[in-house]
């Protein structure tokens, strides 16, 4: 195992993250950031460049394992100081949400360190199975009803409303691991969701996701040497799947709320499957005609650097799609069991077609010209 040199532009960065994470979680944050730099630095399980249509700079894929271990260690330090939150099961955190978050990031970390070693096919099957599990010994995060009057007349039958949560959940863990293509950008959406779990049910849990997730958001969009990969973008996008089923279900939110918190991966998902079958390609092949992609093609005119230009087009599209949703929690704009989150939704969604329109041709198109 061989370790990268730092340049002096790299310390400089380093001393920078630090000083940030310092700030906002002391010495935990610190420790984050030297664990993250290490990893960063090790000579395998490198991203290829270009490989999102965004990256143009050479780096780890080991962000999920960093997040894994950083978090196992801030938990046990935490648990050991003596802090306590609500919840039941391990360290505030149930069993079958343990088996949700780990199994997918063993996983994607399988994936990050032999590339394209699982089939897409062989990848749904595992997620699958995990969520089967998780429902099936955990079926209070089944709703009975979600007040449109078709879906709640089909989530009446115990066995279809099974399957349809089944789907969802294996749908909604693929459009995070979709939208991983920009810096910052699902790391950002898991900064976002876990403050207001956090702010709203506290646990350890939720805690230490939000501890983890912004240190490496300040990691990945200061320094792009570091991925999330599939092991962080799985393990992310099933904390804030289980927890916000869990949310639901407790009623402490409305449905429109946190359809506005997760809005882009899950219009982006369902846009781009639409493009790639009336293309007439799997809707299984990633491509790179995301919108983040496309912003990333306008941000590359106005920054010199290709790593500003990558992280201002994740956080371009996480302030002005979950960052509305936390504003108006924070700001208590609308009640977060508000119904009326549906309407913000919408425009969301128009929004969505409107900037795709905007900000131009297709990746193919503009290879051609």
């Amino acid at each position: 195992m061989t370790l990268n040199t730092l340049s002096k532009k790299d310390v400089t960065k380093l001393f920078l993250m630090a000083v940030i994470a310092m700030v906002i979680w002391g010495i935990i944050g610190l420790f984050l950031i030297c664990l993250m730099q290490i990893v960063s630095m090790q000579n395998f399980a490198k991203d290829s460049v270009h490989k999102h249509g965004i990256a143009e700079m050479q780096a780890s894929r080991l962000g999920g394992a960093a997040i894994i271990f950083g978090g196992i260690c801030v938990l046990v330090f935490l648990a050991v100081g003596g802090l306590k939150g609500s919840g039941s099961g391990p360290l505030n955190i149930d069993w079958f949400a343990w088996i949700a978050i780990l199994g997918c990031m063993a996983l994607g970390l399988v994936e990050d360190i032999r590339n394209d070693s699982l089939s897409p096919r062989l990848r749904l099957s595992v997620t699958t199975l995990i969520f089967g599990v998780v429902l099936w010994f955990w079926p209070v995060l089944i709703p009975s009803s979600v007040g449109a009057p078709i879906i709640d007349e089909l989530l009446s039958f115990p066995g279809l409303a099974f399957l349809l949560v089944l789907i969802f959940c294996v749908g909604f863990l693929n459009a995070i691991n979709m939208a991983d293509g920009a810096n910052g950008l699902v790391s950002g959406i898991g900064v976002v969701a876990n403050i207001i779990f956090y702010n709203e049910i506290g646990g350890l849990g939720f805690l230490v996701v939000l501890m983890s997730c912004s240190v490496f958001l300040i990691f990945n969009t200061i320094s792009g040497r570091l991925f999330l990969g599939d092991a962080g973008a799985y393990g992310v996008g099933a904390c804030i799947l289980v927890s916000s089923l869990y949310f639901y279900a407790e009623g402490y939110s409305s449905l429109s709320f946190l359809a506005v918190l997760f809005c882009y991966p899950c219009i982006d998902f369902l846009f781009s499957i639409t493009r790639r079958f009336l293309q007439g390609r799997s809707i299984l092949h990633p491509d790179n005609d995301h919108l983040h992609n496309r912003i990333h093609f306008q941000y590359r005119k106005v920054f010199k650097s290709k790593n500003m230009a990558n992280s201002a087009s994740g956080l371009t599209v996480v302030s002005l799609s979950s960052g509305i949703a936390l504003w108006g929690y924070l700001t208590d704009w609308l009640p977060v069991v508000s119904e009326q989150w549906s309407l913000v939704f919408l425009v969301q969604c128009l929004a969505y077609g409107l900037c795709y329109y905007l900000t131009g041709k297709s990746v193919l198109e503009r290879q051609a010209a």
